[in-house]
């Protein structure tokens, strides 16, 4: 990851990219934190820990922070 793109790119590139797989259900932004946040559903199996580990070597310089919690839905 070329260390001139933002935040808002990586998301971009991010979602783009992986928003579906591996239980992620959400990519979302921490400015203060330098990260990116990847929300995925709880309980994700162990072979999707290595597409969650590629990610995070694709985001460097830039963190990741993989928050679990269910999928939103519509009431």
């Amino acid at each position: 990851m070329a260390d001139e793109q933002t935040l808002d790119d990586v998301q971009a590139l991010i979602t783009k990219k992986y928003l579906g797989q591996a239980g992620i259900h959400g990519v979302g932004v921490r400015r203060k934190k330098s990260a990116i946040a990847l929300y995925v559903e709880p309980g994700t199996p162990e072979e999707h820990k290595d597409l969650l580990t590629q990610i995070t070597d694709e985001v460097k310089p830039f963190d990741v922070m993989v928050v679990e919690e269910e999928r939103p839905s519509i009431k």
